[in-house]
C-alpha cells in the first residue's frame, strides 16, 4: 500500500480499497436480504396454494354431504332400510370431513403473521449496526 506526504498528513491510497470494501460489503447485504425476501415469497405462494386446497376440498366435503342428503330424503321412500343407513352415514361422514376441513382452513386463514417480516426485522437490524 503506496502512502502520499499530503500537507503534512499521510494519505492512505487505500482509501478507495476501503470505499471498494464497503461498496462490497453493502451489496453481500443487499444480496442475501433479497435472498430472504425470495423465500419469504416462495412461503407465502406455498401457504396461499394450501390455503386454497384445503378450502376446495372442504368446499367439495360439504357439496358432496349436501348431495348425499338430498339422497337420503329419496331414499326414505324406498322399500330397504340398508339404503337409508348406508345414505345416511357417507352424508354425515362428509360433512364432518367438510366442516374438520373448513375448521383447518379457518385456522391457517387467521395463524398467518406479517408479511416479509424476516426480511423487515433483518433490514431493520441493518439500520440500527449502521447508526
Amino acid at each position: 500500500m503506496v502512502r502520499e506526504e499530503i500537507a503534512g498528513r499521510p494519505q492512505a491510497s487505500g482509501l478507495i480499497d476501503s470505499l471498494k470494501g464497503i461498496a462490497r460489503t453493502a451489496v453481500e447485504i443487499l444480496h442475501s436480504r433479497l435472498e430472504l425476501l425470495v423465500t419469504e415469497i416462495a412461503e407465502e405462494q406455498s401457504r396461499l396454494i394450501e390455503l386454497a386446497l384445503v378450502a376446495a376440498l372442504a368446499l367439495l366435503a360439504v357439496f358432496l354431504g349436501i348431495v348425499f342428503a338430498a339422497f337420503l330424503v329419496v331414499a326414505a321412500f324406498w322399500d330397504t332400510p340398508y339404503r337409508l343407513w348406508a345414505t345416511g352415514l357417507i352424508a354425515v361422514a362428509l360433512i364432518v370431513v367438510g366442516a374438520a376441513l373448513w375448521t383447518v382452513f379457518l385456522k391457517k386463514a387467521k395463524a398467518k403473521g406479517k408479511a416479509f417480516a424476516a426480511t423487515l426485522h433483518e433490514l431493520a437490524t441493518d439500520i440500527e449496526h449502521l447508526r
